[in-house]
């Protein structure tokens, strides 16, 4: 249905009753493997009858059926306390059973080939647990029957949600049922619409899905917000919760926000948007201008280690602090630096590529925070470089994770192997003493550490320790080393720098690893020196052209792919183009 998406889907306008309508050559398709029969208002349209549906006379509880906002509700009131002298004992209460509802639902709007994926999200999102009575499938339409009226007014208030890349449309399939007036979210007319509710539909309304751009420019003058009293961010006396509530929805509702704008907010500081870098980590363009930031310090909340790690755009124009850098220094360089310091990813400033010298650069790389030089691709000084190196690569790992004693013949009589770790983060499970001698005194097996080369703490008598040489020594710690999964076709977890030396070629090699499939990784730099293997050595007559005359390991704490990647070319200002 196109109805479903556009306008429809922006703005929660009714699908037409045309595409509601059941044609006779029209079949529902069971969307589960679970055996139900059909909802009451299918049947009534199969068989050409009219079926009146009955208001449900039990209380739907206002309170409580909303989406879960991490502990930002209202505390119940009136709660007894607890009497440690006694209470009396509560009357027994009869057990009637109750027959179960029926309440049909129509879901579009999703892609085809997705619909396994739709109850499952639909549970996640909700924050409760149910199961569906029946789900059928037909020309991208969900009938989905759930037996709990709370449950129903809470998949309703799902509707504009973001499934996959498109947004989905949920309706009571007979909205003019007498039970659709208590299911539907009240209208703003009653007053008894929630927060929760009042917010997403301000959400909904600003939100772009072709640009993935949420637009919450000057709040305050929003009539949605106005008409319920809600004070956003910057406005005076806002309440501290709206700002985090409004992040954590647009997080649910828009996974794949790519900018985001808040200008004329009066912002002082970020402190009420701070949670944008919890629930939005991907966001890549971020306006705060025309608000009242006027010292780096109220930036702090949005930057850090770890924060906001693809951000490219960050536009600041309009506020006191970018003006008064500028009138006190008749320069922008500091300021470009300053947050370059705490927004090291970013490429663009106020709609400007950033272009840093080699002395500012050096003297944002003493923050520790970002690196003074962009990193590169691959590098191979050859294409013949290029294809030993990759040749090699390939073939090591592959027997060094599943058949490590064919690897001792690569390794001549002057060869050498050494390990250094450098593994804090991970928990290490705390022996006793008797197992630590136990360990100790069995060297059937190894970890990293027990044979790590650093020789920081070592004694003189110690310095030796961990250096390899020669085939025999080598081989028989790789099989006492633990057991190692490298992905090498993961290509954009590796990076590989390799080139001719007078000692041979050199491969540098940094990546990671896992022990186990179900274990966190780990980090690795390996470092081989390669020589080409003698006509007669054991390496040639099992096929390998190469000897390797130095092999160095690194593990570390796993500390991801980022480092790898180079910074992507400059693009143009993405707040550009928006309106003012």
């Amino acid at each position: 249905m196109s109805e479903s998406k556009g306008l429809f889907a922006m703005f929660g306008a009714a699908i037409p009753a045309a595409a509601l309508e059941k044609k006779e050559d029209d079949k529902w398709q069971t969307a589960t493997n679970k055996k139900s029969s059909r909802g009451l208002a299918l049947k009534a349209k199969a068989a050409g009858k009219t079926v009146t549906v009955t208001e449900n006379k039990k209380k739907i509880l206002d309170e409580g059926e909303d989406i879960d906002m991490g502990g930002m509700g209202k505390k119940k009131k009136n709660r007894k306390r607890f009497n440690p002298y006694g209470r009396p004992k509560p009357a027994e209460k009869k057990m009637e059973a109750t027959p179960a509802e029926r309440i049909d639902l129509l879901i579009t709007g999703f892609e085809p080939g997705t619909e396994a994926g739709i109850i499952p999200f639909l549970v996640q999102k909700s924050k409760k647990q149910w199961q569906a009575v029946d789900a059928q499938i037909n020309q991208g339409q969900m009938l989905l029957t759930v037996s709990d009226p709370v449950i129903a007014r809470i998949l309703i208030r799902l509707d504009g949600y973001i499934f996959g890349t498109q947004q989905l449309q949920i309706r009571l399939f007979d909205p003019n049922s007498p039970l659709a007036a208590a299911l539907q979210p009240s209208s703003p007319e009653n007053g008894k619409l929630t927060t929760i509710d009042i917010l997403r539909n301000f959400l909904k309304s600003r939100w772009n899905v072709e640009t993935k751009y949420l637009n919450l420019d000057d709040m305050a003058s929003d009539p949605i917000l106005k008409k319920s009293a809600i004070r956003p961010p910057g406005a005076p006396g806002s309440n501290a919760i709206v700002g985090p509530a409004m992040m954590k929805l647009a997080g649910e509702m828009f996974q794949d926000i790519i900018s985001i704008s808040f200008a004329r907010n009066h912002l002082k500081n970020v402190q009420q948007i701070s949670t944008l870098a919890q629930y939005l980590p991907n966001i890549q363009n971020i306006s705060l201008s025309d608000n009242l930031i006027k010292e780096y310090e109220g930036l702090e909340a949005l930057s850090g280690t770890g924060k906001l790690k693809n951000l490219r755009e960050l536009y600041l124009v309009g506020n006191p602090l970018r003006e008064s850098e500028f009138k006190q220094r008749n320069s922008d360089r500091a300021y470009i630096r300053n947050i370059v310091k705490r927004f090291p990813t970013l490429v663009l400033l106020d709609g400007m590529p950033i272009h840093l010298t080699e002395e500012e650069a050096a003297a944002v790389h003493k923050t520790g925070r970002v690196l003074p030089l962009d990193n590169q691709p691959n590098f191979f000084d050859s294409e013949i470089t290029r294809s030993v190196t990759v040749d090699f690569l390939c073939k090591f790992f592959q027997a060094f994770d599943q058949d490590r004693p064919t690897l001792s013949i690569l390794y001549d009589a002057d060869s050498v192997f050494s390990i250094t770790t450098n593994v804090k983060l991970r928990s290490q499970q705390k022996l006793k003493r008797k197992d630590k001698k136990k360990l100790m005194d069995d060297e059937e097996m190894l970890n990293w550490t027990s044979i790590s080369r650093n020789l920081m703490g070592k004694s003189k008598r110690q310095e030796g320790k961990g250096l390899l040489i020669g085939p025999e020594a080598i081989g028989s710690t790789f099989c006492r080393l633990p057991k190692t999964i490298h992905d090498l076709q993961k290509t954009e977890d590796f990076i590989v720098d390799a080139h001719q030396s007078p000692a041979g070629l050199v491969i540098c090699l940094h990546g990671e690893f896992k022990e186990e499939e179900s274990s966190p990784p780990y980090s690795y730099d390996r470092t081989f020196l390669l020589r080409p293997a003698a006509p007669t050595s054991p390496a040639t007559a099992a096929g390998w052209p190469y000897t390797i005359i130095s092999d160095m390991l690194c593990v570390r704490d796993y500390i991801g792919n980022q480092g790898f990647k180079p910074q992507a070319p400059v693009p143009t200002s993405i707040f550009a183009s928006y309106p003012v």
